[in-house]
């Protein structure tokens, strides 16, 4: 009996996959089958330095990428849990065998999929796309009565081409761009992770997401920035006396004295340090 073709195909794809990627990262494939993980490379990009003559390799950030065969719809309900949970930037990649070229696809808006709509509960699409890709149309969703969301299909837009017959300059200029988006996508999934919810969709552009997991947080993220303000005031009253402007710190105090008159609930360590940094400057004013 002959062995069956598809996965040898398979295993052909995923090597021609390995060898491209190691072109601008080390790569590691975590298991043999991918659907037990949801990807099939876990890569960390490098930068080459020379130091002592000698060419040496930095580690950068890392991301997690799925290979396939076509730029088609990919259905991935049974990898919601996965993407919801997952703390690295997440690609797609697909192999064209005939010119020995991987097209990547990225992942960075399923932060602001789960942010902006929750978690959908029947069906979720992913959908590789060579067509620019903004806020507004990034996906679709359908919900129920109750408007929580049943379905979603997430556009994923198209990043770059990593071909064998890429020179090395040009390995590393796509290197770099990798990694300046992998930085910010870090930066949306700490975003959501730490329930700020402030995302960053291009080097200039920014986005808020109102809704039922900021509501719950926007408060006490104010109440942190302004304890955030307070103690950094605090250290240039110190350390840097000539960057230090008390008019800067009544506009502050203003607004923390309308927080406390309006009854708002406070944490301790906002109270704490305005205290602190009120009472260093009054003594000062008596000196």
């Amino acid at each position: 009996m002959g062995q069956l073709a598809a996965p040898r195909i398979g295993w052909e794809n995923e090597h021609l996959a390995t060898y491209l990627l190691s072109r601008i990262s080390f790569v590691a494939n975590p298991i043999t089958v991918s659907d037990d993980v949801g990807s099939d490379f876990f890569c960390t990009l490098f930068e080459s330095r020379i130091k002592s003559n000698v060419e040496q390799l930095f580690p950068r950030n890392s991301f997690a990428i799925q290979i396939k065969s076509k730029e088609e719809t990919i259905l991935a309900t049974n990898k919601i849990e996965y993407l919801t949970k997952l703390e690295l930037p997440f690609f797609v990649g697909v192999i064209d065998r005939e010119n020995l070229r991987l097209n990547i696809y990225s992942g960075e808006y399923v932060p602001l999929l789960f942010t902006e709509h929750g978690i959908p509960q029947q069906e979720l699409k992913l959908s590789p796309v060579r067509s620019v890709v903004g806020i507004k149309d990034y996906c679709r969703t359908t919900t129920d009565e109750s408007l929580q969301v049943l379905t979603a299909s997430l556009r994923m837009p198209f990043v770059m081409e990593l071909s064998a017959s890429d020179t090395r300059d040009a390995i590393l200029v796509k290197a770099r761009q990798v990694s300046d988006l992998c930085f910010r996508m870090h930066q949306n999934i700490s975003a959501r992770v730490s329930q700020e919810y402030i995302f960053r969709l291009s080097e200039s552009g920014l986005s808020i997401m109102a809704g039922p997991g900021s509501v719950t947080t926007f408060r006490r993220n104010f109440h942190f920035r302004l304890a955030e303000a307070f103690y950094n005031l605090q250290w240039l009253h110190a350390n840097q006396r000539n960057q230090f402007k008390v008019e800067e710190f009544r506009v502050y105090e203003k607004c923390y004295l309308e927080l406390i008159e309006a009854k708002i609930e406070i944490p301790a360590m906002l109270r704490k340090i305005y205290n602190q940094l009120k009472g260093q400057l009054t003594d000062k004013s008596k000196d």
